[in-house]
């Protein structure tokens, strides 16, 4: 592999894990007491705080307000409260498998379709092993979270979620933003849109301190600034498609950080589709080639709006 391409799988693996543990976060922070709308500003306005003083420092190198506002559209507080609501009637396991692997998908049919960039035979069948082990993760699956709730309906804001992160990661492969400039102008808008809403229909529930700093941890730190920004990178090095490939590994990686996290250790099903989803990625990115420059996709090259 080329070294951009060696750099872009590192960042892959660590992004998959951010998004790991931001996932166990907003299943610990529902299950504390808070609501959809308490996490989703914690997510933006956390990480409009946290970047604040980088917000300052690069205003003259932000990317044009257009393009902030068609991502914040699509990774805005929509995103975040169609995949928090989920949660309310879906369990974790649900929504670590759908909105990951719609992401893969939606990405990477917009790549064939939109670019007309044929996938490989190696992508076709990785994802279908990952597709594979998805499922197996899925197919152990605890009973509604309430009593007469729909986990049908906590499915579709999953795909919903899923279906705008796809979106958001085939655009930021054609616009090829800064990273960490784009992430901290997209928490800015989110927060300048979604806060006076929030204060005006919902208002701050009463919380332990420490709660609160433990969900800015895991919502602001980790799933608003740390995810975003290395996720961002990734898309620089590999293109929309390769790079939606890691969202799979958010189920595995999701299981996995529940064992120090909340102590709960994986059963048989769990680790066979930890090993089927990591075989998927290694057959997907088909690491044997000589990197990026071998697959060519949208955002990889010039910039195109």
């Amino acid at each position: 592999m080329t070294e951009p391409a060696r750099h872009g799988v590192l960042f892959g693996l660590l992004a998959a894990l951010s998004w790991g543990v931001y996932n166990v976060g907003a299943e610990i922070g529902q299950a504390s007491g808070f609501r959809p709308v308490d996490l989703t500003l914690l997510r933006y306005g956390g990480a409009a705080v946290l970047m604040l003083p980088l917000l300052i420092l690069a205003r003259h190198r932000l990317p044009p307000f257009r393009q902030v506002a068609v991502l914040t559209l699509l990774v805005g507080p929509v995103f975040a409260l169609c995949f928090n609501q989920g949660f309310q009637y879906a369990p974790l396991s649900h929504a670590v498998v759908i909105g990951p692997g719609m992401s893969m998908l939606v990405a990477n049919l917009l790549v064939r379709w939109r670019d007309g960039v044929r996938l490989s035979w190696n992508r076709r069948i990785g994802m279908g092993i990952l597709i594979c082990g998805l499922l197996t993760i899925a197919a152990d699956a605890p009973p509604p979270r309430q009593a007469g709730g729909s986990v049908l309906l906590g499915d579709l804001f999953f795909v919903t979620s899923g279906s705008l992160w796809g979106c958001y990661v085939y655009v930021m492969g054609r616009w090829r933003l800064p990273p960490v400039e784009t992430t901290a102008a997209i928490a800015a808008l989110a927060t300048v849109v979604f806060f006076p809403l929030y204060l005006l229909i919902w208002g701050f529930p009463r919380m332990a301190p420490g709660l609160w700093a433990e969900q800015v941890f895991y919502q602001g730190a980790v799933g608003g600034c740390l995810a975003f920004v290395i996720f961002a990178a990734t898309v620089q090095r590999l293109g929309a498609g390769r790079a939606a490939l890691f969202s799979a590994l958010v189920p595995s990686t999701a299981v996995l950080l529940a064992i120090p996290l909340t102590g709960n250790w994986p059963n048989a099903l769990q680790w066979t589709g930890v090993g089927v989803t990591t075989l998927g990625l290694i057959v997907s990115l088909d690491l044997r080639r000589s990197g990026a420059a071998r697959l060519p996709e949208a955002g990889q090259g010039a910039s195109r709006g």
